[in-house]
């Protein structure tokens, strides 16, 4: 009886002392919450088996989560310790993680988007609507040397350095003339952006600037930040997209209390633009830059707030970008109260990711009709004053490189006109005018060391030139 009293004790001394830890807490909220929305996100936008997505998109977090999947109501519940967090799918949303607020209620029956209506004809159709190229622009390749290349993106021959990659697709002279996917994924898997989705929410704020509902010199953009004295008043929608708004935000992924965990994966999910736009001002507007998912989806926000309602937002998304693009197999998930979360949910296929690529090689024309404002893409690509090393425009990387030092460029193998939609564990849409080609290479490189992209973009290139 007294043994087992003194271990009762024990127990409890070690939770307590677990429940006082606030980085442990912090933690294992993190922790469940990425996991349940990894788990709901494979299955249901990626459409992969269940096992396989547990098995490869969970295996580098610690063993310690308890995953139950509820296959009738589509929710995944993850538990580690005292924490557990979940995600639930909308059907033609994706997944939510599961937060106190209400569950969303948009009636999504007579949207068109992400039917996969064109799984079964791809093969017979022209690129880019399908996956057929133009003869006269594949001929003239060394094929046999590009797929080498190509090869070398899914080599695994180093056990201490997996690639991991899982779809490659390369656009050249407006043709698709390459593509490759690891076994398990297609070219109608959407396949995860995380950072690249920040570019698309670029080009959404860019068309409804066309459409005079928003200014780049725009501000006192937010209710919140209407009083006189509030200085984020002078926050123009230039400085968001800039990411030099001053706004305080952390974005490390490293401490599980950051604004970025908290926002992404954590306690403050509910309303993530709300969340980031709550911060204060660290510095002047203008004056520095700091790199903010919270920013994107402040951004996201100031677009849902230019619509009447919800429906008519979301379809604005897919009405006017993804479906002219032949983007069929893309899907960008919304936080808890409906608004897209623009800085790091964006799925598409490899085909559609160079769709978007090609829109911005083509300075914003598709099939004829500008998408794009005039002058946008370039625009983008100019480098933001403020960014110490010339590599970030708006809302994309760039690779001028330092004002006094144009050679010191980040990708010094590729043009200096060369620029790319990045996200986390190594995606990319790398675009290079000069070249007229797009390359997009996606996976799950969890040390990034262990892929070079930009000697694998170069090879690319030395190829298609010779």
């Amino acid at each position: 009886m007294g043994k087992r009293i003194t271990l009762g004790i024990l127990v409890l001394l070690v939770i307590a002392t677990a429940f006082a830890s606030p980085y442990l807490h912090h933690l294992l909220g993190a922790g469940t919450g990425i996991v349940a929305k990894t788990v709901c996100s494979g299955i249901y936008v990626m459409g992969r088996d269940k096992n396989d997505v547990i098995a490869q998109d969970t295996a580098h977090y610690p063993d310690i989560f308890d995953i139950n999947i509820n296959a009738l109501s589509e929710i995944v519940n993850v538990s580690a310790g005292w924490r557990e967090a979940s995600a639930k799918h909308y059907p033609g949303l994706g997944c939510v993680r599961a937060t106190d607020s209400p569950a969303m209620d948009i009636d999504t029956s007579a949207w068109t988007f992400n039917k996969l209506s064109d799984a079964g004809t791809l093969p017979e159709i022209a690129w880019p609507e399908g996956g057929i190229p133009d003869p006269q622009i594949t001929s003239k390749i060394d094929r046999a040397a590009l797929q080498r290349v190509i090869a070398t993106a899914f080599d695994e021959s180093d056990p201490e350095a997996p690639v991991n990659t899982r779809a490659v697709a390369i656009v050249w002279q407006g043709q698709l003339v390459a593509e490759r996917y690891a076994d398990g994924f297609s070219k109608t898997t959407p396949l995860m952006g995380w950072s690249m989705s920040k570019s698309i929410t670029n080009a959404l704020i860019g068309m409804r600037i066309s459409d005079g509902a928003l200014a780049l010199n725009d501000t006192a953009l937010l209710p919140q930040w209407q009083d006189a004295d509030d200085p984020r008043r002078n926050i123009t929608l230039d400085a968001l997209l800039r990411m030099s708004s001053g706004l305080e935000f952390s974005e490390n992924y490293f401490n599980t209390d950051s604004d970025a965990v908290r926002m992404l994966f954590g306690a403050n999910g509910n309303d993530m633009g709300g969340f980031a736009a709550s911060l204060p001002l660290e510095h002047p507007v203008d004056s520095h830059w700091t790199y903010s998912s919270g920013t994107t989806n402040i951004l996201q926000r100031l677009l849902r707030n230019t619509f009447s309602n919800n429906r008519d937002y979301l379809n604005y998304v897919h009405s006017r970008l993804l479906q002219p693009l032949g983007m069929h197999h893309t899907q960008l998930e919304p936080d808890a109260t409906g608004t897209l979360v623009g800085s790091s949910f964006g799925y598409a296929s490899a085909r559609d990711w160079a769709r978007f690529g090609q829109l911005f090689l083509q300075d914003g024309w598709w099939n004829g009709k500008r998408l794009l404002p005039e002058g946008w893409v370039t625009y983008s690509t100019t480098p933001t004053p403020t960014a110490p090393e010339g590599n970030y425009g708006a809302h994309w990387w760039i690779n001028h490189g330092p004002a006094d030092d144009p050679a010191a460029r980040p990708w010094p193998k590729l043009p200096q006109s060369a620029y790319r939609a990045s996200g986390f564990e190594g995606q990319t849409v790398m675009i290079l005018p000069e070249q007229a080609l797009v390359v997009v290479r996606l996976g799950l490189t969890v040390y990034p060391a262990n892929f070079d992209f930009e000697t694998f973009v170069a090879d690319v290139v030395d190829v298609l030139q010779n």
